[in-house]
């Protein structure tokens, strides 16, 4: 079954670059489709989805909070790509 997500340029522009992601699921970010001007949509599966979610979650203990446990600017990134890739 496959899903579609729609990430902005943030969300895109930061998954194309981040080295927590294995190679194979970085690459499926340069095979999206540019819907509009800010707006790409994903097409991958569920397992890809859950993959993509459970790295970015991790990701996001190290890097998401300051000393004061609020959220970065990347952890609040982090936290959006969390909520897109769930799929329930």
């Amino acid at each position: 079954m496959t899903e579609r997500i729609q990430l902005n340029q943030d969300e895109y522009s930061y998954l194309c670059k981040a080295s927590f992601l294995p190679d194979r699921l970085r690459q499926l970010f340069f095979l999206t489709e540019r819907a509009e001007e800010n707006a790409y949509k994903l097409n991958i599966s569920e397992d890809q989805a859950d993959e993509i979610r459970d790295l970015c979650g991790e990701q996001l203990q190290l890097v998401g909070f300051d000393e004061k446990y609020d959220h970065t600017p990347e952890g609040k990134l982090l936290e959006d790509l969390v909520d897109k890739f769930y799929i329930g």
